[in-house]
């Protein structure tokens, strides 16, 4: 199992705004990247809200694996190419989760993240995340 940081929303479109309003659960993941993601079935995320939040504000397990979603318009430039179906472990508003700084070790995840959208985390990290991240799950 590999434990990942993603991304869910942008600067542009964050999910503290319409309309989650700072509250994710959707049961899908999407990825916008032309190459298809490396997670894998039991992989766990760590869902971080960008746009000033800088927030990591749920834990998902993947259920399944990386495919494309048939709803993909190329056109939209926030429609997504691939899609993940998780099932949530911890998840909470995201004012209620850790800052980002909270798990930065040896590299700044946020530049990472951005660049990427997902990014593996070390074992460090992965410790880290999976220690301060509250025990939180909303129904």
């Amino acid at each position: 199992m590999n434990t990942w940081l993603k991304l869910v929303g942008s600067q542009a479109h964050p999910i503290t705004e319409a309309p989650w309003h700072g509250i994710y659960m959707s049961p899908l993941i999407g990825f916008r990247k032309e190459n298809k993601p490396g997670i894998q079935i039991g992989d766990h995320l760590f869902l971080y809200a960008p746009g000033g939040s800088l927030r990591i504000f749920a834990l998902a397990e993947t259920v399944s694996d990386p495919e494309h979603d048939p709803n993909y318009n190329p056109e939209d430039p926030e429609s997504c190419r691939w899609r993940i179906y998780v099932r949530y472990i911890r998840n909470m508003p995201v004012t209620s989760g850790i800052l980002l700084d909270v798990i930065n070790v040896k590299r700044r995840l946020e530049s990472s993240v951005q660049q990427k959208s997902h990014v593996r985390l070390e074992e460090e990290e992965s410790t880290l995340a999976y220690k301060n991240l509250p025990e939180i799950k909303i129904l």
